[in-house]
């Protein structure tokens, strides 16, 4: 008996103190033994001496802000956009399985499920506490009490494991095809608005007045961006970048930056620069017009998405089945545990569960509002370098280089 608690206390102990992480600093990970998760940070930090760390990744934001940053603050941090090289680790097989459980020291999912792994690793704890020592107990005030303990037989947790599990499965689902929805539609409005500025070079000649054509465009889809960002964020970046790009002293700037709808706002005044390109055939602009279009469409999918949530009731329902079935579940694992003689790992045995079946509800919460974890920034920029291509300025910074000299933007 004596070995027992001693093993259900430890078990609890463990298991919360793993999960229950609190936010550390890099300078308390390395003078601190009581962080726990000191072996994976500075085993990250003897890593990040070996190989580059991706800027803006959250192991970027972990060395220049000193701690892992979780919950809201890291969807900023997650905004990732790969390339070659990144593509190369992400398909390295060596010692892969050893890099996902370091890893799980800074999982922003590891530390958003504190709350819910807690309670019931509590829960957990409380029933052992009762079956194992308040019911066993020879103390003489409990033996005239017919106590009985608490268990739970595992045909209903069988019985009800898939439609769990199909409502995780279509919730998840659900909260993806949003993220390639609003992905799908953020690609299409670069490629509209590189070819609005591609036909108004070829029809006009006159090169301002096409690089004009080309700030609207990106005023436009940077525009959406701020509709569709956090205002604390993005309102102060987004008014210094439209007075640079248009001028400090542009009447558009400041009646677009004051506009109730800024998205509509810039989309008529790029339908007026778009109309207004000095061409021999004005009826080649009707073509080009199409473009705008899709702009306003693409625009539309992602308000929409931004404004409605998955239906709350399907949410919710979800929530509250993997609640209650979670929180029993220790309950149907004690009789099953304890017949195998080993009933203390009833404690770290819910906690996975909790963590994983959790974790999955998790990744759909965070996947359901894609915009904030969208690199829309990079796209914007994107958008704008294609565009100076498109109208030339581009090609000369590249004359420049092949003769010799240092490309403008760049440092010598």
């Amino acid at each position: 008996m004596a070995k027992l608690v001693f093993l259900s206390l430890l078990a609890a102990t463990f298991a919360m103190q793993c999960l229950a992480f609190s936010p550390c600093t890099l300078h308390d990970v390395h003078i601190s033994s009581r962080c726990h998760s000191k072996s994976a940070i500075s085993l990250a930090d003897k890593n990040d001496n070996v190989e580059e760390v991706r800027e803006g990744s959250l192991r970027a934001a972990t060395k220049e802000l000193g701690k892992v940053p979780y919950g809201e603050i890291s969807r900023k941090y997650r905004r990732t956009v790969y390339r070659h090289d990144d593509w190369v680790t992400h398909r390295s097989s060596s010692s892969r399985i050893l890099n996902n459980l370091q890893s799980m020291f800074f999982s922003g999912v590891v530390r958003q499920l504190r709350p819910q792994v807690t309670v019931v690793t509590s829960v957990a704890a409380l029933v052992l506490t009762w079956n194992c020592i308040i019911v066993n107990s020879d103390a003489s005030a409990l033996q005239n009490i017919d106590l009985h303990a608490i268990s739970l037989p595992m045909l209903p947790f069988t019985l009800s494991s898939p439609p769990l599990g199909l409502l995780l499965v279509f919730r998840t689902n659900a909260a993806y095809a949003r993220w390639m929805i609003a992905r799908d539609a953020w690609s299409r409005m670069g490629r509209h608005g590189t070819n609005l500025v591609r036909m108004g070079s070829i029809f006009s000649q006159d090169v301002e007045a096409v690089d004009e054509l080309s700030k609207f465009v990106w005023l436009y889809c940077r525009s959406v961006m701020n509709r569709l960002s956090s205002p604390a964020e993005d309102e102060e970046v987004y008014q210094k970048e439209v007075r640079e790009i248009l001028g400090d002293d542009s009447p558009i700037a400041e009646n677009i930056i004051s506009s109730p709808d800024r998205t509509i706002s810039a989309w008529k005044q790029l339908s007026i620069q778009l109309h207004s390109l000095p061409t021999s055939d004005p009826k080649t602009l009707i073509e080009t017009d199409k473009s705008i279009i899709i702009l306003g469409e693409c625009t539309s999918i992602c308000e929409r998405i931004y404004s409605s949530p998955v239906p709350l009731v399907y949410t919710r329902h979800t929530q509250r089945f993997l609640s209650l079935w979670v929180l029993l579940l220790p309950c149907a694992l004690c009789p099953a545990f304890s017949s195998a003689g080993e009933v203390w790992a009833v404690l770290p045995a819910s906690a996975i569960m909790a963590f994983f079946l959790f974790g999955v509800d998790e990744l759909a919460m965070q996947l359901e509002e894609p915009f904030s974890i969208l690199p829309m920034r990079h796209f914007c920029d994107e958008l704008m370098k294609a565009n100076k291509i498109m109208v030339g300025k581009e090609e000369m910074s590249f004359e420049k280089n092949v003769n010799g000299k240092v490309p403008m933007g760049t440092k010598s």
